[in-house]
């Protein structure tokens, strides 16, 4: 029989790092509580609660997923109880599909629960050995995950910062999350600490040592022409204190574009002035919706080590690199930490729905990912136009759109491939 040893934790099958043609002595922790030994047409599945919750019995539900991913009818599978582990093996399933599924837990004391769904795909007849993941060559930007994006029907490619934009005003610094992950949000949701103190969008001013990370449009700290221009201006000002340059219809990367964020140095992106910068509306646009990759697939929803997300995807991207459902919920994709390693290995892009800040309020942190465009909205038909700027939005899907200028967004910036400075 011919297998893959995976290890999944949460929700997706990686194949990678994998054995071939070898059985799988069970680990178990708290980060691996199940070992997956993939063939074919059969699995097997081994389970060890790591909570010390001693179990009587566990079923295995699993079940096909459509062509959009989506769950079928469920089956169950009576799993054998060992000395440390409960273990099934699944045999006449279908080669190269897509299953879902699931653990039914019976404690000895307490009621019978369930685990989160998760997903599976088994092998094809001939699966070649999973790809390598690309080295960085010389000229590989710091601060970027490596992984290239077309932006045009010229081929121009990108590559991503590392992590969202972040600002410390006490400081004035610049700096990308140590993670891709990362979101500051507000007192009670959000991953970025100062010092052991939970960072807050909210308390934003001009002497905040704490980290920030939502801004409106065109406050790079540059007096580029525009009323407001610093990271910490006000979501109460007027759209017309938000003109790049001081023009109702001028971009960010007009003139000599130090309204866009990337012209700032960034300490952990080079520290160089004007290296990077944020995309322009048409760029995002065939990024996420004209570019092609390998899989078929620009991009999926997913959660990352718990956090709601987007994932975009490099053009080299196959499904050989790590499986992905092609899904418009959160909830179709729940990748943990050493599996998101991986992902960023073979350039995946993580966006967090961070939310937005508006008023005195940070909205929907967690929930939505709102990310700004170098480019302001031109629909001169529309009376209050000039109140807007372009922007991707996400919740179900992503979506090119608008959003009004004095609204606290994320900005994830890019480097062009063919303009790296030296280093």
């Amino acid at each position: 029989m011919k297998k893959l040893s995976i290890i999944l934790a949460c929700a997706l099958v990686a194949l990678s790092a994998c054995t071939k043609d070898k059985e799988v002595v069970p680990e178990t922790g708290d980060d691996n509580p199940e070992v997956i030994t993939v063939g074919v047409n059969d699995v097997h599945v081994e389970y060890t609660r790591t909570d010390h919750t001693e179990l009587s019995r566990a079923l295995f539900h699993y079940c096909l997923a459509d062509a959009n991913g989506n769950a079928q009818q469920y089956e169950a599978a009576e799993m054998t109880k060992q000395e440390t582990f409960f273990e099934v093996t699944l045999n006449d399933l279908l080669s190269d599909t897509l299953y879902w599924y699931y653990y039914e837990l019976f404690p000895i004391n307490g009621d019978a629960f369930t685990t989160d769904r998760k997903t599976l795909h088994t092998l094809a007849s001939d699966t070649p050995e999973p790809p390598t993941p690309p080295t960085p060559s010389g000229d590989f930007p710091e601060g970027a995950v490596n992984g290239l994006f077309t932006i045009n029907e010229n081929g121009d490619q990108v590559y991503f910062s590392k992590g969202n934009l972040q600002y410390q005003a006490s400081t004035r610094t610049w700096r990308f999350a140590e993670l891709q992950w990362d979101y500051v949000g507000n007192d009670s949701c959000g991953t970025v600490y100062e010092n052991g103190v939970k960072c807050d969008n909210a308390l934003a001013t001009p002497q905040y040592s704490g980290w920030i990370d939502l801004y409106c449009w065109g406050t790079s700290g540059y007096n580029h022409g525009a009323v407001c221009y610093q990271p910490w201006s006000s979501t109460y000002e007027d759209p017309s204190h938000f003109y790049a340059y001081g023009n109702v219809e001028g971009n960010l990367n007009d003139q000599t574009g130090q309204a866009d964020w990337g012209y700032n140095p960034i300490i952990n992106g080079g520290n160089t002035e004007n290296s990077w910068r944020t995309l322009t509306e048409s760029e995002w646009d065939y990024l996420l919706n004209t570019r092609t990759t390998a899989s078929g697939m620009s991009f999926t929803m997913a959660i990352v080590n718990d956090i709601n997300g987007a994932i975009l995807l490099p053009d080299n991207w196959s499904d050989s690199c790590f499986l992905l459902a092609n899904t418009n919920h959160y909830s179709g994709n729940v990748i943990n930490a050493e599996q998101w390693a991986t992902l960023e290995e073979f350039g995946a892009v993580f966006l967090p729905a961070a939310g937005m800040h508006y008023g005195d309020e940070i909205i929907h942190a967690g929930e939505h990912g709102n990310y700004w465009s170098a480019s302001c909205y031109i629909y001169t038909g529309y009376q209050y136009y000039y109140y807007y700027a372009s922007h991707i939005y996400f919740i179900s899907s992503i979506y090119c759109s608008f959003s009004c200028r004095p609204y606290g967004e994320s900005v994830r910036l890019v480097q062009d491939k063919t303009t790296q400075p030296d280093r």
